[in-house]
């Protein structure tokens, strides 16, 4: 019976184990995202000559400035579920650390 809890607490703390590498690994993923955005944002509201080349590039950029969000969006989720999964109900304030920029309109 003994051997049997041991085995049971052993593996307790390895799935707790994963559970926080894994709050970790989502957590550094969504920080480089929101870094990406507000480098794409920057250079989105940087005031440029327009020209039929600079259109094209913006473009690209706006697009991509749309993929990255919805990307930190998703992981913004994937952030509050894994929360949830160590017990973490209160996500309030995720939003005040992990702050995804608004989309930008064209």
């Amino acid at each position: 019976m003994r051997a049997t809890s041991e085995q049971h607490d052993r593996i307790t703390r390895e799935l707790n184990e994963e559970r926080a590498a894994a709050l970790i690994r989502i957590s550094r993923t969504l920080e480089s995202l929101i870094a990406q955005l507000h480098d794409l944002r920057r250079s989105l509201l940087t005031p440029i000559a327009v020209d039929a080349a600079t259109d094209s590039h913006r473009q690209h950029e706006l697009d991509t400035y749309r993929h990255v969000r919805a990307q930190a969006l998703r992981y913004r989720w994937y952030l509050e579920v894994q929360r949830e999964a160590i017990g973490l109900r209160h996500h309030h304030r995720l939003d005040e650390f992990y702050a995804v920029p608004p989309d930008i309109k064209q």
